[in-house]
């Protein structure tokens, strides 16, 4: 797999690159356990890593390294974890592909399997069953390069990924009724022989976020009542079929000129030290209705403010508000050639691929799909 790219799903776990391998953990990315930090400093080394991994308990986590041919994975489960919430490990045949020629869950302890990986195949990582990588390929996609970011999980693919297994996706487009489980392995391949299990769409475990109401992609995944595809997964919405009530999932992410990504779930208020904005108006997000979070932005250049600009969600919509800064919030929409000031205090709609320019800093509006 030359030219790997390294891409995250939105959501609130940790994803993280080291070196070679790129690491899930089922643990919140924001006061997670201290396993998270031994984790990445176990990849972090010249020797092998699996003795290192392999003692470290506590939460779910799946290590992948991909090489042109091969996929390595380390993988720790916990007993008691429900399937549609316990990571996941397949191999798509190309970007293209609809469902996974393969895929291994995360079961109680500690197993390692290498398999090998066709020309032009996508490896996911997901929390859940995985949904079609193709959404989150391309040459918009977010790369995570090194370090860590929160997500649900990650997707590693290559150039060659968008061009290939145009025939081999035909056979894998729907699952049989009597695909091998685990008790009847295949021997296809020696990651999942032990344990190839067959996998079946399912919907999202419901968020925490307010009922609105939308529409579901053929995955069951909510979407804005005017989205013709998937925030998620990418997939056709029709815009014919009823509205649904249901909890609203993530909007995607705000994505740091550092590569530390922020999932836009709740109002949240962005600034050097944005505490006292927070604690004034008591947490609550501006309708009252929800939470306000706070995001710390270090500024080396001085610029911004303690409480910058504020990210409302007003039903399926981002809203940017310049909260009173000394310096301004500047706004760059895509096809902008340059970035326009936003007006104090006047709410602004965010589209996907919009930048954010505070102070020192840039954030770039991510959707679902793509981040």
């Amino acid at each position: 797999m030359t030219s790997q790219y390294s891409t995250v799903l939105p959501g609130d776990r940790v994803v993280a690159r080291v070196r070679d391998a790129v690491l899930v953990v089922d643990a919140p990315a924001v006061g997670g356990p201290d396993e998270v930090a031994a984790l990445t400093a176990a990849l972090d080394t010249d020797d092998d890593i699996t003795r290192a991994v392999a003692a470290i308990s506590g939460p779910a986590f799946v290590v992948v390294q991909v090489t042109e041919s091969t996929v390595r994975a380390l993988i720790h489960g916990v007993a008691g974890t429900p399937v549609d919430q316990a990571l996941t490990i397949a191999i798509f045949g190309s970007a293209a592909a609809a469902a996974p020629l393969h895929a291994l869950r995360a079961e109680e302890g500690f197993v390692e399997r290498v398999s090998p990986l066709p020309p032009g195949a996508v490896v996911t990582v997901t929390t859940g069953p995985p949904p079609p990588p193709g959404p989150v390929c391309g040459p918009t996609a977010l790369h995570l390069l090194r370090g860590a970011v929160p997500g649900a999980g990650a997707v590693l693919w290559s150039d060659a990924s968008l061009d290939a297994g145009a025939d081999i996706d035909a056979a894998t487009d729907v699952f049989p009724g009597d695909a091998p489980t685990n008790e009847e392995p295949t021997g296809v391949s020696p990651l999942f022989a032990a344990t190839e299990h067959e996998v079946e769409v399912a919907s999202d475990v419901p968020a925490a976020g307010p009922l609105v109401e939308g529409r579901r992609c053929a995955f069951g995944h909510l979407n804005a009542p005017f989205a013709a595809y998937c925030g998620r997964c990418g997939a056709l919405v029709d815009r014919r079929a009823p509205l649904e009530t249901g909890p609203r999932p993530p909007l995607g992410m705000l994505v740091a000129d550092d590569g530390a990504a922020y999932v836009v779930e709740a109002d949240m208020v962005i600034g050097r030290d944005p505490s006292a904005y927070v604690a004034q108006r008591g947490g609550r997000s501006f309708d009252g209705a929800g939470r306000l979070a706070s995001v710390v932005l270090q500024d080396r250049t001085g610029a911004l403010s303690r409480a910058h600009v504020e990210i409302r969600i007003d039903g399926w919509q981002l809203l940017a508000v310049d909260v009173g800064s000394a310096n301004g919030t500047w706004m760059r929409p895509p096809a902008a050639a340059a970035p326009l000031r936003l007006p104090p205090g006047q709410p602004v709609p965010l589209t996907p691929g919009t930048e954010l320019h505070l102070g020192g800093r840039i954030l770039q509006v991510q959707d679902g799909a793509s981040a």
